[in-house]
């Protein structure tokens, strides 16, 4: 990869009021542009990226009606000329990392995602008068240095910029102006809005609220009303604002690691092998970057389609895996109270905060619940016994070096090592990088 050039100023314009702007910079077909950069082979082919189930597709297949989420077999079945492609995590951090790195030579601040980046250009009129021309550059700089196509937006807020990009993909530019702003809103899916879900957008619907246009009939309190504190940063979206600020994310606001089966699966054995799998990832990766979590949440997906969910804040924040994996084996077998195989299941942990130095025990230790409090004392009883801290935290240090080396499954535990390890040898294969669990998994 060649060095990252500086961008040139472009000539001073008249003083003038800096308006607030931001530009939305999205990497088209991530994983799949990046497989069929490193494979000639695969250029101007159907790619998937992904096991069991499509993490990313090219846009060839695209054109063929294959999408993210869909499983595999059927993706085969729809084009069976289609080249699957495993994927390489570390590969594609990397690509990012240069794509984010060549944003930050034109803005001082820069918010980046897995695939995408907000970059604030607020107060950079007299640098550079014409925001287009700031991406058309970095889209050029990007597929010149990496051989990347990726998609900007500009408009005033990181929801217009986003929005704006949207309609530009794949390979495109827009800068959506405000006298441009209401012809985009009014019209757009309640869907489609920031902050509105597939289940908020469902209950809009029954509503007869399609549009964002329609949205703004209900005023703030009828939107509180239906989602709580949320309907109010509806409302404020529904008329074009969004207060959120461009800042790098240190500490990420969740961390997340689902999986959608190869077939359904209604052995919680294996549900729960699974699931203590993706939480000794994600508490791994808490460890690596020095975080801890208060909260667990854990989520299914039935085999007809019906998600459920819940959550607990834990006594005290943690990233040891006993701890995140009694909590969230713990709230998967109180979910599971329908008669109906799972297709997906996921972890989440919330409430992050930076790891503290030292380890403080509750000065009065836990409070016993109350005679008749049913739930809290199922809690407690679910609860693991208390762990040795101390002792967790410097064998997991080991555990993690070992797996920084050969890959996370090279040491495995519990049931995560009986299902995926013995129920489908398989799943554990070796390549040039060692020891690698081959399963599907779609994750964020």
């Amino acid at each position: 990869m060649s060095p990252m050039p500086d961008p040139s100023p472009m000539p001073d314009p008249p003083l003038s009021d800096p308006r607030a702007l931001v530009l939305h910079v999205d990497i088209d077909a991530f994983f799949a542009s990046v497989e069929q950069l490193r494979n000639p082979g695969l250029r101007g082919r159907p790619v998937a990226v992904g096991s069991g189930v499509i993490a990313s597709c090219s846009y060839e297949a695209r054109a063929l009606g294959l999408h993210n989420g869909m499983p595999l077999a059927r993706a085969e079945r729809i084009c069976p000329r289609l080249a699957i492609v495993r994927g390489h995590a570390a590969i594609y951090r990397s690509y990012a990392a240069h794509v984010f790195d060549r944003c930050g030579a034109w803005s001082p601040v820069v918010e980046s995602h897995l695939d995408d980046a907000y970059c604030d250009l607020t107060g950079t009129s007299r640098l550079y008068p014409d925001p287009t021309e700031v991406g058309r550059r970095l889209r050029g700089t990007v597929h010149r240095d990496l051989g990347l196509r990726v998609t900007v937006g500009l408009g005033r807020n990181r929801m217009f910029a986003r929005l704006i990009g949207a309609r530009a993909k794949p390979d495109g530019l827009r800068h959506l102006t405000a006298d441009e702003e209401e012809a985009l809103l009014l019209p757009l899916p309640v869907g489609d809005l920031p902050g509105i879900g597939r289940k908020r957008a469902e209950v809009l619907e029954r509503l007869n609220l399609t549009t964002v246009g329609a949205l703004r009939e209900l005023s703030r309190r009828a939107l509180v009303s239906l989602f709580g504190l949320d309907g109010a940063t509806i409302h404020e979206r529904a008329r074009g604002e969004d207060h959120r600020a461009i800042a790098p994310r240190e500490i990420p606001r969740t961390i997340r690691r689902s999986t959608s089966f190869e077939e359904d699966v209604d052995d919680p054995r294996r549900i729960d092998g699974m699931l203590e799998y993706l939480t000794q990832r994600a508490g791994r990766h808490l460890r690596q970057r020095g975080l801890e979590a208060g909260g667990v949440h854990v989520s299914i997906g039935y085999a007809d389609r019906r998600r459920d969910g819940r959550s607990r804040r834990l006594p005290a924040p943690t990233a040891l895996d006993p701890e995140l994996v009694s909590t969230a084996v713990s709230l998967r077998r109180s979910l599971t109270d329908r008669r109906v195989a799972l297709r997906s299941v996921g972890v989440t942990l919330d409430r992050i905060t930076r790891a503290s130095l030292a380890i403080q025990p509750g000065l009065f230790g836990e409070e016993e619940p109350a005679a008749g409090d049913r739930e809290a004392r199922e809690e407690l009883l679910d609860r693991s016994p208390p762990v040795d801290r101390e002792r967790w935290t410097r064998l997991l240090g080991s555990l993690d070096a070992i797996r920084d080396r050969h890959g996370h499954a090279a040491v495995l535990s519990g049931g995560a090592l009986r299902w995926l390890a013995s129920d489908r040898p398989d799943r554990l294969q070796k390549d040039r990088h060692g020891l690698v669990l081959r399963c599907s998994s779609l994750t964020r």
